[in-house]
């Protein structure tokens, strides 16, 4: 994501996919709660024009929601990430030492209203704050939208179009299309619209095979886009921050009854780019960095 963008909220909208068979019930006033946790690492990786870069990253969130009415459930979270950056070499965008710790603050609501027997909505609005350490969060704050509409055709496949949209530091709107999909292929297998607990914006998908209740292993790619103020410091005081890949990965999880799931994961990111821009958004430096392994592990507790 960079790994924590991978680790800390986007898509919530597959959680929201995912609790949609619920809102066909009756209501309920009882509050659903969850705390997602999880680290990460990507081992050492070389930049195309000199030097070397490596990531250590962290995330936690806590969940709430509940359906107010027999067709819509309205929920909040918030979490807090940090990643943690190591630059080496003399050379190229490595010598520049551009950024090193960044700290992540994250607040967003969540909607989920079946309009009828075929369609349901989503919305997820947020607020961000992602900056490096020594520099105020609230210079680093964006807002934006994740919403989706989803059709369900049959009793195994749900598709629907969406969009995300976000404000960016020194930068105009950001936005990109999602394909809302919860596909069940088989008994075992299915493809849905991917998102653990952690990512920021970029659409993804992922494959789930479930052998048994217990395990399930999961193959899934996402784009990830993360930017961010940096501190008064250094050759772009006050500047802004990017980093951005695909990452592909191979999971595996195991269920500890209905409340505890622990899961591993591994792979590599592909088309990496660093970028370093000053306070005004006038591009200092950019590289990209070489296919980075990485692997860390997620826990999720469920009330």
């Amino acid at each position: 994501m960079g790994w924590s963008r991978w680790l800390f909220a986007s898509l919530l909208l597959s959680s929201l996919l995912a609790s949609a068979p619920a809102l066909a019930q009756p209501s309920t006033n009882a509050w659903r709660l969850r705390l997602d946790t999880g680290a990460a690492h990507r081992w050492q990786t070389d930049i195309n024009d000199g030097g070397e870069v490596e990531l250590d990253a962290w995330a936690v969130r806590v969940a709430a929601d509940k359906a107010v009415a027999p067709d819509l459930r309205l929920g909040l979270a918030a979490g807090y990430g940090e990643r943690h950056y190591g630059f080496e070499g003399e050379t190229g965008f490595a010598a520049l030492k551009p950024w090193s710790d960044v700290r992540q603050l994250r607040l967003s609501g969540s909607l989920n209203w079946k309009a009828d027997e075929r369609w349901n909505l989503f919305a997820i609005p947020t607020i961000r704050w992602f900056a490096e350490e020594g520099a105020d969060l609230g210079d680093g704050q964006i807002g934006g939208l994740l919403a989706a509409a989803s059709y369900r055709v049959n009793d195994r496949l749900s598709i629907g179009p969406g969009f995300g949209v976000f404000s960016e530091l020194e930068n105009e709107v950001d936005w990109f299309p999602i394909l809302a999909i919860n596909w069940k292929l088989s008994e075992h297998l299915a493809l849905r619209t991917g998102g653990g607990f952690a990512a920021t914006e970029g659409p993804g998908l992922v494959l789930d095979w479930q052998p048994s209740e217990r395990w399930s292993l999961s193959l899934g790619a996402r784009y990830e886009k993360a930017r961010f103020r940096l501190d008064d410091k250094g050759v772009a005081a006050a500047g802004v921050g990017q980093e951005r890949s695909v990452p592909v990965y191979l999971g595996a999880a195991r269920s500890f009854g209905s409340h505890l799931r622990l899961s591993l994961i591994a792979g590599v990111e592909f088309a990496g780019e660093l970028r370093l821009e000053d306070a005004d958004g006038v591009l200092i430096e950019k590289s990209r960095f070489d296919p980075a392994p990485f692997g860390g592990a997620t826990l999720d507790l469920r009330f």
